[in-house]
């Protein structure tokens, strides 16, 4: 009789470690679960920082074609000024040329 004894407590000890098991398949699968919910916020959060990357991207190439753009200007400006100074001293010259010039 001890010995169907002994074997009801091993039996009871396999059901035992069966639902174990049971219990850490269930937490492994909600931790999946989890883990899963968790890579889809984060696909999500990914996606919305790439959109504001590539917006960034596209405001910082039009910054950058607007300095070209300033800096094409002030060449030109110099350019002007240069052109400028020369006007004012052949206006010069001319005029102390006139100067001289008795009527």
């Amino acid at each position: 009789m001890q010995q169907g004894t002994f074997n009801f407590f091993k039996e009871v000890s396999s059901v035992d470690r069966i639902q174990m098991l049971e219990e850490k398949i269930t937490k492994v699968i909600d931790k999946m679960k989890a883990l899963t919910d968790e890579n889809s916020v984060l696909k999500g959060r990914n996606s919305r920082l790439q959109e504001e990357l590539d917006s960034k991207d596209a405001e910082l190439r039009a910054v950058k074609q607007e300095l070209q753009h300033i800096d094409m200007l002030r060449t030109d400006i110099d350019k002007l000024n240069s052109e400028r100074e020369k006007v004012r001293s052949q206006v010069e010259t001319l005029i102390k040329e006139l100067e001289s010039v008795e009527l």
